[in-house]
């Protein structure tokens, strides 16, 4: 109950803040709410188990969830077996496992604070008035939880971004059939200029090796009015995932996205600039 009461008092704190302002924001917080009340099930249509259990030919939630259990073991432990100090060494990481698919299904389908984060991305995109036929990237994208939800949602020019992976795979034969296009970030990709009305990076840049050379290139293909969401945690371990260089350019990262763009939300929602 009291752990309730306190994520009571921090979803109430959102209320004057986007995208939670005004009488729709408030209707939008009362979501968060119906989540933390019942994180397991709500909002069943965000959850990508079954698109994970039509892959691997599990039949029923209780297979998943028994594979899930050996599907993410050893994980740390696969990380530092091979030197991991260069943009190839962890790209190839994210080859090596199919750890992140059962991660990321798990967690949409029983995590609140991960369902927050989908939720948090929708809300915006709700809140800045893109409509559901604007063109729309999932940056680092992973296992597709965003952009099935949005798809869900009725989003129909929905775009997704990732590094060669077993996840990318699992996007290509589970989500093909809803997305405009399923990119693989490998240095020769081309995003545009001005190409979205909205693109969403969700705990995808502390991995990286150079993040301000990412945020450059995606804002270079944001229009101009369009909506930039971007979840860059700070870190202090780097036994996992999570790298240094990242953590070098975050300050960078946050001061060349107010340089471009109008703050909606700090840390987190920006509009970029009309102008120059």
């Amino acid at each position: 109950m009291m752990h309730f009461i306190r994520r009571l008092g921090n979803t109430l704190s959102l209320s004057r803040a986007f995208p939670y302002a005004g009488i729709r924001g408030k209707g939008r917080l009362l979501q968060l709410l119906f989540l933390y009340a019942s994180p397991r099930k709500s909002f069943p249509r965000m959850s990508i188990v079954p698109l994970v259990r039509s892959v691997y030919n599990l039949p029923t939630d209780e297979a998943f969830f028994e594979r899930y259990a050996v599907a993410t073991q050893g994980f740390e432990e696969l990380w530092q077996s091979k030197p991991r100090a260069t943009k190839g060494d962890i790209e190839h990481f994210y080859q090596e496992h199919d750890k992140d698919i059962w991660r990321q299904a798990y967690l949409s389908c029983r995590q609140a604070e991960y369902k927050k984060k989908i939720l948090k991305a929708y809300h915006a995109l709700l809140a800045a008035g893109i409509n559901r036929n604007a063109s729309v990237l999932d940056y680092g994208g992973g296992a597709g939880v965003l952009v099935h939800y949005l798809a869900a949602k009725g989003f129909a020019a929905v775009d997704i971004a990732d590094i060669p992976s077993q996840t990318l795979t699992f996007v290509h034969r589970t989500l093909s059939s809803s997305l405009r296009s399923i990119i693989a970030v490998d240095g020769n990709e081309d995003f545009g200029q001005q190409s979205y009305t909205a693109i969403v990076s969700l705990d995808c840049l502390e991995h990286t090796m150079e993040p301000l050379a990412i945020i450059k290139r995606l804002i270079a293909a944001l229009r101009p009015g369009g909506l930039f969401v971007l979840n860059f945690p700070k870190e202090t371990d780097f036994s996992t995932t999570h790298t240094r260089a990242a953590q070098v350019e975050r300050d960078r990262v946050f001061a060349y996205l107010h340089e471009h763009c109008h703050c909606l939300c700090p840390f987190y929602a920006y509009r970029k600039r009309l102008y120059p």
